[in-house]
C-alpha cells in the first residue's frame, strides 16, 4: 500500500511544481517581484521534499515523476 500512496503523493507534487512555475513564469513577465520569490521558495521546497520522499520513502524499483 505505500507505493500508491507514493504515487499520490508525488503526482501531488507535481501538480503543485507546475503551478509554481507557470505562476513564477506570469510574475517575472508582470514584474512582480515579491510573488516570484514566493513561487521561488515553493519551488525550493517542493523539489526538497521531492529529493527526500525519493531518497528514504519511495521504491527504489519505481520512477514516480
Amino acid at each position: 500500500m505505500p507505493h500508491a500512496f507514493s504515487v499520490e503523493i508525488q503526482d501531488f507534487i507535481s501538480n503543485k511544481i507546475q503551478l509554481m512555475e507557470e505562476a513564477k513564469t506570469k510574475a517575472i513577465h508582470e514584474k512582480n517581484n515579491p510573488v516570484q520569490f514566493y513561487c521561488e521558495g515553493q519551488l525550493l521546497e517542493l523539489m526538497n521534499l521531492r529529493k527526500y520522499l525519493t531518497e528514504n520513502i519511495d521504491l527504489k524499483t519505481q520512477k514516480y515523476y
